[in-house]
């Protein structure tokens, strides 16, 4: 079994408003994200949410996501993904076997990119965590191993995820898509206008 983990916990305080909550596609970013990774195939996807966004948990569960509602914030990505360790280990009968990383500002994740990481997790048992390259820059979701929860555990406070990424070099394989969405990101308003032109949306 793979699950899907989509903090969103953040503060969004270059976006100026939570941006999980922006429309795209009909609905907001986060129903957007958390529908793709649905019909990708995961098993289950749990949304961690801050306790500042409470609007978001409405809108992931009707999505079909499971939620963890955060009592008190976290300091960084890295604790909320913890905190979803946490959860998965309380809820879930059987650990599952890999779990995806999927930011929750991306927007552009698709299905097919996740279909791919999920295959080769099965196909090459010799790597643990699996990144999608586009031109051979590394993007997002990222797959892993499930025994990498205990590892980012341990790993050093200061640090992230991204750190222990490549400190783990030797288990990494890099997925080539041929999607350059794995790369895109969403920060700042020039980014969400900058998204929604190239999908021919507006933010009306």
């Amino acid at each position: 079994m793979i699950v899907a983990i989509v903090p969103a916990a953040g503060y969004s305080r270059r976006m100026g408003r939570p941006k999980l909550l922006l429309p795209w596609m009909g609905r907001s970013i986060l129903e957007h994200v958390v529908e793709a990774l649905r019909v990708s195939g995961i098993a289950r996807v749990l949304v961690v949410v801050g306790p500042h966004v409470p609007e978001l948990i409405p809108l992931a569960q009707t999505a079909g996501a499971d939620v963890h509602a955060l009592k008190e914030p976290t300091a960084d990505m890295r604790a909320t993904i913890e905190r979803g360790f946490d959860w998965i280990e309380a809820n879930m009968s059987i650990a599952p076997s890999a779990w995806l990383l999927a930011p929750a500002d991306q927007p552009l994740v698709e299905a097919r990119v996740v279909q791919r990481l999920m295959a080769s997790f099965r196909e090459q048992p010799a790597f643990s965590i699996f990144l999608p390259t586009y031109r051979g820059q590394r993007g997002h979701p990222v797959l892993l191993a499930w025994r990498h929860a205990a590892g980012i555990r341990r790993w050093k406070h200061d640090e992230g995820i991204n750190r222990y990424i490549r400190h783990h070099a030797a288990e990494c394989c890099e997925v080539p898509v041929v999607s350059k969405n794995v790369l895109a990101d969403l920060d700042t308003p020039e980014d969400y206008q900058r998204l929604l032109a190239g999908t021919g949306q507006d933010s009306s």
